[in-house]
């Protein structure tokens, strides 16, 4: 007779085998990436406005900034924006402003509220100063090479390419926390990304860049569409994409700079991205049990007592995930920092499990110094004004 705990032992065990079967697909998913199209250099290379919205300075914040000033392009403009005058961040600006006369960068300081999320108020605030057709609004924290415009501006010439985005490695993670999230951005995060890619396609887009036009902008209703949603940047992509544009996925790989953010502030930030994933995409969120392959494998071996099926099925579980996690995140995105830290994978997978067990329950997510409820449909509500530190999250 089948007892409750041998139910349970196979139920764990299926999904451990169901996480290696992704696993594989995502290996299979990079290489179609990577090993297909690829960008034509013969592109027209059009003015371009690039949207940067700020809160408070970023850390090693004007090399950042600087990067962008330095791109090989013909035509560009850098629009920064702020909410107050008072921001920290507007000192960097006005050294980047004067550090380089020849590059054009403006600077909007705009309290102006359309939504309950500040920063796409910040974006349209900034919109009045772009002078170009073509738009790229980044992350505050993204760095570059000189060629980034020309890559990404030419992947967006396709005639039904509605918005380009680009994925993403840590470039430095200076304590702890910010290495156990720098590894998962590669070699969590991205394979998911990839996997969608190959099975259904781009329909959404990565704050890291999004790429596109004010028309296409204005076709989904303009930053105001945007407003009250906390993914504010999947949304973007999503409704492009619903309007029957193609949401395309760069190969060129830029870089976030991490913070050093502390181990409560690093949990309220996945768990902020967890609660707002699961609210406004509930049966993907479920799906990704399907995915924590390592959390399961250990599982199982302490409910099965340890026995020499559930020890086999834990080393098959950790070989593929580490060859996963290697191949795309080391080999493909070239993340140095993973690779220094590869050790620190399956700490990574163990905590990303509970993250997705602890996102279950409650609605609430800390934000940029305010406290929100996350609806069913990815909109926002706040609901206290508990503040928190300005650049905790």
């Amino acid at each position: 007779m089948l007892t409750l705990t041998n139910a349970i032992v196979f139920v764990l065990a299926g999904l451990a085998v169901a996480a290696n079967a992704f696993y594989l697909l995502s290996i299979v998913a990079a290489r179609r990436f990577f090993f297909g199209r690829k960008t034509d250099e013969s592109g027209e290379l059009p003015p371009v406005s690039i949207m940067i919205p700020l809160y408070g300075a970023d850390f090693k914040a004007y090399r950042n900034y600087a990067l962008f000033c330095g791109q090989d392009y013909p035509e560009f403009q850098i629009v920064f924006g702020v909410r107050e005058p008072s921001d920290s961040s507007i000192p960097i600006v006005e050294k980047l402003i004067a550090d380089f006369p020849e590059t054009d960068i403006a600077l909007a300081v705009c309290s102006d509220v359309i939504g309950t999320n500040l920063k796409v108020s910040n974006l349209e605030n900034m919109l009045r100063l772009v002078k170009h057709e073509h738009i790229i609004i980044v992350d505050s924290d993204i760095r570059v090479g000189s060629d980034y415009l020309r890559q990404v501006i030419r992947e967006l010439s396709g005639q039904r390419v509605g918005l380009v985005t680009c994925m993403y490695r840590a470039a430095e993670a200076p304590d702890f926390a910010a290495k156990l999230e720098a590894v998962g951005i590669t070699a969590e995060f991205h394979p998911g990304v990839l996997m969608a890619r190959m099975i259904e396609g781009v329909k959404f887009a990565l704050g890291s860049t999004m790429a596109t036009t004010r028309a296409r902008l204005e076709s989904i209703g303009g930053f105001p569409a945007l407003k009250d949603y906390l993914a504010d940047d999947f949304m973007l992509g999503h409704l492009i994409a619903a309007r029957g544009y193609e949401v395309r996925l760069s190969h060129y790989i830029v870089e976030t700079v991490l913070a050093p953010i502390g181990f409560s502030s690093m949990m309220r930030h996945q768990l902020r991205w967890s609660r707002s994933t699961r609210r406004s995409r509930p049966a993907g969120y479920l799906g990704l049990i399907f995915t924590y392959g390592t959390a399961l494998a250990l599982i199982n071996v302490a409910v099965a007592r340890a026995s020499a099926f559930s020890l086999a099925l834990l080393g098959l579980t950790l070989i593929v995930r580490m060859t996963m996690g290697w191949m795309i995140g080391v080999h493909h995105l070239g993340d140095k920092i993973l690779k220094k830290h590869f050790y620190l994978l399956p700490v990574r997978d163990v905590l990303s499990f509970l993250i997705w067990c602890i996102s279950w329950f409650g609605r609430r997510v800390e934000w940029r110094g305010r406290v929100f409820e996350v609806m069913k449909d990815g909109k926002m509500m706040q609901v206290g004004d508990e503040a928190i530190a300005q650049n905790d999250l």
